[in-house]
This record gives C-alpha cells, structure tokens and sequence, in this order.
C-alpha cells in the first residue's frame, strides 16, 4: 500500500524529543559559561600590570594616595604601633617621631609633657599655631578616650588651614604624661608638598608598578612611559598632572566613578584619573567578546534548526 507525500503529516515532537532538545540546550549552555568562567578566573587569577585596566589604574591611585598620606600618617602608626607593644611606656621622644617620619619638611613632630614643663617640637612653627595646638591638647586630656583613640582636629589660624593629630601616652590612661603627634598647615601641604611628593613618586627610576608618561615629548633617546594621571579640584580644573595623554577613551581608573565623594589630598571632590595609551586593548577585548557571544547564539539557533529538521525527517520515515 502507497501512501501519497500530500498525505505525510509530521508527527508532533513527542515528550522524549523535547526532553532531548532541551537537555542538549543545557550542556551547550553550560559548556559556554563553564569555559567563559574559566577564561575569567585565568585573567584574574594572573593581572599583568603592564596592562592597561581599571585594576592597575586602582592598583596606581592606592600608590599616589599612599605617597602624600604616609609623610603624616607614618610617624602616628609608628608610634601607636610603639605604644601597643609597650603599653607601659610613659615616654617619647621627639627624636623617635623624627625617626619615624618619612619626611624631613612635612610634618612638624611634637612631644608636650602634660606637667607644662616642655613642648617640643622637629622644626619651626608659627606661634599662633602652637597656642591652638596647646589648646586643643589640654582638651584632649580631660575628654574621655577608653580606646586610645587617635584624636584629630583641623583649625583655621592666621588665613591657613591646620592638620592635627595625637596620641595620649600612655594611650589607656586618664591620667597621662604626655600628648605626642604631628600637625601642619594643609594650604601649604596642597601648595608645596603635595605636588612635590607625587612628582617625586612618578620621577623614580624604578618605580614598582609602571613607568610614566613625560609632561613633553621624549627627546634624546629618553624612555617615555605608557601611563598618565591628573588631579582635578571640585570645579573640574586641574590641580596636579603628569604625562601627555588625557583623552575619555584612554582612562582606565577615575576615582568619580567609584566613589561618590572622592577626596584626594584630603580635599573631598577632587577627582584622581589614570590613563593609559594602550586603553584600546581593553575596547577590543570588549568587542571580541560581543562577537563570541553572537557566535554562540547563531550556533544555537543552527543546532536547533538541524535538530527540528531531523526530527521532522524522521517523523516522515516512520
């Protein structure tokens, strides 16, 4: 008996085809995002820092910060480092602060003996300063510290801004024999030192994580880095930069886009940037990508189609 094409109807997939089609989908699926997932902890696993990437712009921004804070924030650690592995210590010495700062110009170092009996200090400074420094340690004897806190204040005197930290000694008493830290004058830190530090940090030889970008253009034979950076004030004006290349396309790291109130050099609102000139890398990668992603779907929609049409093929056999 002959059984004419125009009669052939195909059968509906059955339960077991479907359930075949859709498990075939999940390991195709997962195969992709198993191996993507691969391929992701591999670059994460082994970050190049020669490579342009909002890491090494990060990895940089943490260097920079770290370079302008450390000359404050250095001889303070030390001495609550100090006072921690000695909390019977009763006494410091101005030459220890000295010692542990990182450098000679910034900032002013002092040891004041509650008694009244000596303030000293690791270099000159303004006399109307020091009676506000005076004042602010004589308050910070009477208030109340379980924790050994480190007290910090800022105060306005003479039309400059003034930094203030310290530390009781002993830390963990009401009744201490000294007050010891460091304070200066924030206007000339953002004028001076600053600047000063940061172009120091960016001129070294070796610097550890990259080389950076010349202000002008090699000449001689000098070796020109890949990597520059600016600081701009709240307004959007530049306060600080090193390097030749300040285009959108070329940022890797703007410290606006991570947090919403960034502060650089202690002053909330300015923004820290990283460029790079092989930023263009990283749009590459970006777009290769894409076209993996597009590859995989037209492989699914090709595998569905072969699979639908042999199932139909077979649907005709039987």
């Amino acid at each position: 008996m002959f059984v004419s094409h125009s009669e052939i109807k195909p059968e509906l997939p059955t339960l077991k085809r479907i359930t075949a089609y859709i498990l075939m989908l999940i390991l195709l699926v997962g195969f992709y995002y198993y191996t993507a997932r691969i391929s992701v902890k591999g670059e994460e696993g082994s970050v190049a820092l020669d490579t342009p990437s909002p890491a090494l712009g990060k990895a940089i921004a943490t260097a920079i910060h770290q370079t302008v804070t450390d000359p404050y924030f250095r001889p303070l650690e030390k001495l609550a480092d100090y006072l921690n592995e000695n909390p019977e210590c009763d006494m410091i010495t101005i030459e220890q602060m000295q010692r542990w700062s990182v450098d000679d110009e910034l900032p002013t170092c002092f040891v004041w003996d509650t008694d009244g009996t000596k303030f000293l200090l690791s270099q000159g400074a303004s006399p109307w300063a020091l009676e506000i420094v005076a004042e602010k340690l004589r308050e910070g004897i009477v208030h109340d510290n379980p924790h050994g806190l480190l007290y910090i204040y800022t105060f306005r005197v003479e039309a400059e801004n003034y930094w203030l930290g310290f530390l009781k000694v002993p830390k963990h008493v009401d009744d201490p024999t000294q007050m010891v830290g460091v304070f200066f004058s924030m206007d000339r830190y953002l004028g001076n030192y600053v600047p000063r530090l940061i172009d120091d940090m960016a001129s070294r030889a070796r610097f550890p994580l990259v080389s950076f970008q010349l202000n002008d253009p090699p000449m001689h034979g000098e070796n020109d880095g890949k990597i520059s950076f600016r600081i701009l004030d709240e307004r959007g004006n530049t306060y600080f930069q090193r390097g030749r290349t300040f285009t959108e396309d070329k940022m890797i790291y703007s410290e606006s886009k991570w947090y919403p109130k960034p502060i650089v050099a202690m002053q909330e609102g300015w923004d820290l940037q990283v460029f790079s000139g092989d930023a263009v890398t990283m749009q590459n990668d970006t777009e290769d990508n894409k076209m993996l992603d597009g590859l995989f779907i037209t492989l699914i929609v090709i595998v569905s189609l072969i699979y639908w049409w042999g199932s139909g093929k077979r649907s005709v056999k039987e």
